[in-house]
């Protein structure tokens, strides 16, 4: 809470459950925004929104009342939201996201997927860990690598 509360870090909702949060450092969510951003049309606008908005509102989400108060009309919103730095919430409000996350969101849920799939098609829904490493290849769809899955399932404890 303190690192959050001096600004050194941020609280974003990752969309994989209502409780899933991850934890970015400010300093390096600031310099992969503006890098992501870099050169194209919408530069200023996302460095504007990063000053004003996100430096100052330490909230997971924002709503139309407070972008508007921040001097941020739909059409900036609409900019943002292409830019990926905001992601529909439901009308009217929006989650703040870190753009390209979608595809690493993306390949973690497939692989969790495809992992769960093979546990539950193993004899009495379970498989050693020695075998599972043992594997010549991880199973389709396990693009993030086997043990990084197998920790993601047990920490998230959709697997024992």
């Amino acid at each position: 809470n303190r690192l959050r509360d001096e600004g050194r870090i941020r609280l974003l909702h990752l969309g994989l459950g209502a409780d899933t949060l991850g934890v970015v450092f400010m300093e390096a969510f600031r310099e992969t925004v503006l890098a992501r951003v870099a050169g194209t049309p919408r530069a200023e606008l996302v460095r504007r929104f990063l000053d004003s908005a996100v430096a100052v509102c330490p909230e997971l989400s924002y709503e139309q009342g407070r972008m508007k108060e921040l001097g941020f009309g739909d059409r900036d919103i609409t900019q943002l939201v292409a830019a990926g730095l905001l992601t529909v919430r439901d009308a009217g409000s929006w989650w703040l996201a870190v753009p390209g996350a979608g595809r690493f969101l993306r390949a973690l849920v497939r692989g969790r997927q495809a992992l769960l799939s093979l546990v539950r098609r193993a004899r009495h829904r379970e498989v050693a860990l020695g075998e599972l490493q043992g594997r010549p290849r991880p199973p389709p769809g396990a693009r993030l690598g086997l043990g990084y899955l197998l920790h993601d399932l047990l920490g998230a404890q959709l697997l024992r």
